[in-house]
């Protein structure tokens, strides 16, 4: 199952400390990345903002396994501040109804038994899913990320396809591309054919704050708009 959490949200804190944990045992811990760490063992950056917006995959106790981190491009982004050299060659834009993901990560504590596998898989897909279905009840109609080649293949396998990419970069040991992906119903009927799932993951009822003010608003203007429609 799928949560949708904003930085700070009233109820969430629990929720909220175990992601920035298992940041930590993802980014820190595994995968040896040169990231801040708090005394109290939490994987934060300038990046996990007041309204910051995370997407989190969760096993059947509730646990905390897969994580995507969603932030809007006219604010501080981890592609323009920390790897500009990417938009020599995929230009990002500035826009609210643009927005970036990173820390994306999936990891199951049953390590790589076949349950464990299969736990994994199945948070992947709900995260792809549930991310471009969030995207499409926000009005957000784009996405950028940055990803290595080990990503690359889960993309390929999963169908999803980018807008457009940047020229590939090496970053410490491995190399890296920005993509660009539409997140349109296209892209959703792909994700579900890939991964299996036909039904909404990402429903209205579990937007925080944040967004709800977004589809409050996105809502508001599409009336707007075919409001004008009907009388011009």
């Amino acid at each position: 199952m799928l949560e949708v959490v904003q930085a700070g949200q009233a109820g969430k804190t629990k929720l909220l400390f175990e992601m920035h944990r298992f940041r930590t045992r993802i980014f820190k811990d595994r995968m040896g990345w040169d990231v801040s760490i708090t005394e109290d063992g939490l994987e934060v950056d300038q990046f996990d903002l007041p309204e910051t917006v995370y997407l989190l995959a969760l096993d059947d106790e509730k646990k905390v396994i897969g994580n995507w981190r969603f932030n809007p491009t006219n604010g501080p982004t981890m592609i323009r501040d920390i790897w500009p050299k990417f938009l020599d060659t995929l230009d990002m834009p500035s826009d609210p109804d643009v927005w970036e993901t990173s820390r994306f990560a999936v990891n199951s504590p049953k390590g790589d038994s076949e349950e464990g596998l299969a736990q994994v898989s199945k948070a992947t897909g709900e995260l792809f899913c549930g991310i471009t279905e969030l995207c499409m009840l926000c009005g957000i109609h784009e996405i950028y990320t940055m990803y290595d080649m080990r990503i690359a293949r889960l993309l390929k396998r999963l169908d999803c396809k980018a807008r457009a990419v940047s020229d590939r970069i090496k970053i410490d040991e491995n190399y890296a591309q920005v993509g660009a992906f539409i997140t349109n119903e296209d892209m959703l009927i792909r994700l579900r054919k890939a991964t299996g799932f036909s039904e909404p993951i990402v429903t209205a009822d579990m937007l925080p704050p944040v967004l709800q003010r977004r589809v409050a608003g996105f809502v508001e203007e599409t009336t707007e708009v075919k409001r004008y429609v009907r009388t011009a």
